[in-house]
């Protein structure tokens, strides 16, 4: 598959929560200005972006989200706002969810972003493009992650295991200034 990432999202430092609301958007045919997308993601050049800010970035633009997390014992006060901001929209927030318990929502036509450690030791966040009881796919790498590298991965140090769970069966996006 062929992607025409624009130059704004490739040169885009710690990109990876912008790129996965983006594909989500490109999945669903629907071109997304990007900086509307980095602003509504309150994404940071040095830290990137929270996980709960791209499930408050997601409800706000009409799809129906719901977050789960680990307990994070790391909170810092503009996570904390953006978790008021959260509450404020009904995201419901939840405990983490297992591998199964993903796997089996996207089974039933659910769409998922997940955060884990690179290999690398950076946190990312990924649009699942598949995922089966032996691997998982993202949209930013086709290649498969073994699922207990996975499971490894979003266990590391200083990662929280979170899932933004959506479903966009009934979506009605909220009139962007630059939807296309």
């Amino acid at each position: 598959m062929a992607l025409n990432i624009p130059e704004p999202l490739l040169n885009l430092e710690a990109n990876c929560g912008v790129f996965a609301v983006w594909m989500l958007f490109q999945h669903h045919g629907i071109e997304m200005d990007i900086p509307e997308i980095i602003q509504a993601c309150q994404h940071d050049c040095e830290n990137g972006t929270f996980t709960i800010a791209l499930a408050v970035a997601l409800q706000r633009f009409g799809f129906n989200v719901s977050f789960y997390s680990d307990e994070d014992p790391d909170i810092d006060e503009s996570e904390r706002r953006i978790y008021d901001e959260a509450r404020a929209l009904n995201i419901p927030i939840l405990p983490a969810l297992e591998f199964q318990e993903i796997q089996a929502a996207i089974e039933n036509g659910q769409m998922a972003i997940v955060s884990y450690d690179t290999l690398d030791g950076i946190g990312n966040q990924s649009l699942i493009y598949s995922i089966d009881d032996e691997e998982i796919c993202f949209f930013d790498s086709f290649d498969p992650m073994a699922k207990a590298l996975f499971e490894q991965q979003r266990q590391a140090d200083g990662i929280c295991r979170q899932t933004i769970m959506i479903d966009d069966s009934n979506l009605q996006l909220v009139q962007s200034s630059k939807l296309n």
